[in-house]
């Protein structure tokens, strides 16, 4: 395995223990200040380790993933407003729009980009990410609930994982990958709208997605 993966590996393991020990030790209004300090840290803590230990790599991808990250709380917030497909337990801090915690700007990019990552170092990377993203979303759409990050309403599940964002979100993963790989030595502008488009192609997928769930399971 090569070092820079194998650090991506450790870093975002560490990352992930640190984070659940402590979300299980808060409640209330601290819950949601915790959210929204691993959000921020996860994101200052990924591009500065990049930066000490010389991965250039990690930084030309956090720099893609950073705007499609944030514009993911549209998507979401219509699923609020719109679809009533979604909701996100109160936990004190503002909400975009009314809807989605604003510390989901920054939490979408700690799953995209070690699967990203990780399979691009692969050979059949486009596969592999849809494997891998397959498997790591249904888990979290699981596992949200016990968190309290977010839950489905009023759609099809199976074992409590809402059915419909599954497919949308591996869409999304492979998406991501491409539009990085087609991007990320042209300028910023190119890359920003590239992350866009991957944003806007989720949105659809996960609408369509919902749509044929709902009329069709």
């Amino acid at each position: 395995m090569k070092s820079a993966l194998r650090e991506a590996l450790w870093f975002h393991g560490l990352f992930l223990a640190i984070a659940l020990a402590l979300l299980f030790t808060v409640h209330g209004e601290r819950y949601g200040q915790a959210l929204t300090a691993l959000a921020l840290a996860y994101n200052i803590l990924l591009p500065l380790y990049a930066v000490a230990r010389g991965h250039a790599e990690w930084l030309s991808l956090w720099f893609f993933l950073i705007p499609l990250s944030c514009a993911q709380v549209f998507p979401d917030w219509a699923l609020v407003d719109i679809g009533h497909a979604l909701s996100f337990p109160d936990h004190g801090q503002y909400r975009i729009g009314g809807a989605v915690p604003v510390y989901f700007m920054g939490l979408w990019i700690m799953l995209l980009f070690p699967i990203l990552l990780i399979c691009d170092t692969t050979r059949r990377r486009y596969f592999n990410t849809a494997v891998l993203s397959l498997l790591l979303f249904a888990f979290w759409e699981w596992a949200a609930r016990p968190l309290a990050l977010w839950h489905a309403s009023n759609v099809f599940m199976i074992a409590g994982t809402a059915v419909y964002p599954i497919i949308p979100e591996m869409i999304l993963c492979v998406a991501a990958l491409q539009a990085y790989r087609n991007s990320h030595n042209r300028n910023i502008i190119q890359r920003v709208f590239s992350a866009f488009g991957v944003n806007l192609l989720y949105t659809g997928a996960v609408f369509i997605g919902l749509l044929l769930c709902r009329h069709l399971l």
